[in-house]
């Protein structure tokens, strides 16, 4: 479900072209996509709580931004917070380009779900821009790449060629940024490791009964917190496995690009050159889903 984009997402929007961002977009949102369904929704819009009745975010193929809402706690009053996550894929980064987007992403870019109690913006290029991969700029940019504080939001840039490294990273941000905040909420209730016998996914289970003797509404959204945070966890294990297969992926094809070239190598030019012409068909076709014709 993705929600309409204010003005925030106007002239200023940058499109996007490529299959890194086009990549990197589909990653995002085939794993926060789901995030009501699997977990929000059933922790949060049942026969107890009917507090989020809906997933909230908006994703933007065409711009390469996108953002979503995970709920946190519920406050004193009853009312949802959350945690807002805001992406945005650029061709290449520049430090002009860089403190624009983030400026741009400090407000939301569509209704919030209940009270933000927290943003972290993810800026995202597969490469720098030319004139800041020479030496002279490499040490300044690298101090300006570093995860800052901006206007209460924490900002993260990424830059890798490799859309699943990226994610990788992105995933990585998130699921430590959450299991900082469970930790937290533990410590303030006193309850020590050893007494979810380390394993915080044991807090989900209603057969644990470490948590008896504690308000049940604080415990139901640890709970909720605990939950997100192993969806968060699991995708970084998912984004761990594919890049893994890539890499092996990657290992075949060199071998197999090697003992093609020898083969090439003792045909006539002519011939070389058709041959090469079908392989890129059928290269472009496998990319986009479509079975070659051989």
């Amino acid at each position: 479900m993705s929600v309409e984009i204010g003005k925030t997402l106007g002239t200023d929007a940058m499109p996007i072209e490529g299959l890194f961002a086009e990549r990197f977009m589909e990653l995002v949102q085939s794993w926060f996509a789901p995030l009501y369904k699997r977990v929000s929704e059933p922790l949060w819009d049942n026969g107890i709580y009917g507090v989020i009745r809906r997933a909230y975010y908006t994703c933007r193929f065409d711009v390469g931004v996108a953002e979503y809402y995970v709920p946190t706690v519920l406050n004193g009053e009853g009312f949802i917070q959350c945690h807002r996550i805001a992406v945005v894929v650029l061709p290449e980064l520049d430090r002009e380009t860089y403190e624009g987007e983030i400026v741009r992403l400090i407000r939301p870019l569509s209704s919030p779900l209940g009270f933000i109690d927290s943003t972290t913006i993810f800026v995202v290029a597969p490469k720098v821009t030319r004139q800041h991969a020479f030496k002279v700029w490499k040490e300044k940019f690298k101090a300006m790449l570093k995860i800052k504080r901006v206007a209460g939001c924490f900002v993260i840039p990424i830059v890798s060629p490799s859309p699943e490294i990226a994610f990788k990273k992105l995933m990585s941000h998130v699921k430590n940024f959450w299991e900082r905040r469970v930790k937290a909420f533990l410590e303030r209730l006193k309850i020590q490791p050893w007494m979810y016998d380390y394993r915080v996914k044991n807090l989900i289970s209603n057969t644990f009964k470490v948590l008896e003797n504690y308000d049940k509404q604080i415990i139901y959204c640890l709970k909720s917190m605990v939950a997100h945070l192993v969806y968060f966890v699991d995708g970084f294990k998912e984004a761990l496995r594919a890049i893994g297969s890539l890499n092996l992926m990657k290992g075949k094809v060199m071998d197999t690009a090697r003992r093609l070239a020898e083969a090439l190598a003792v045909l006539e030019p002519e011939k070389r050159e058709k041959l090469l012409i079908r392989l890129q068909e059928c290269l472009l076709a496998a990319h986009v889903g479509l079975k070659p014709k051989l």
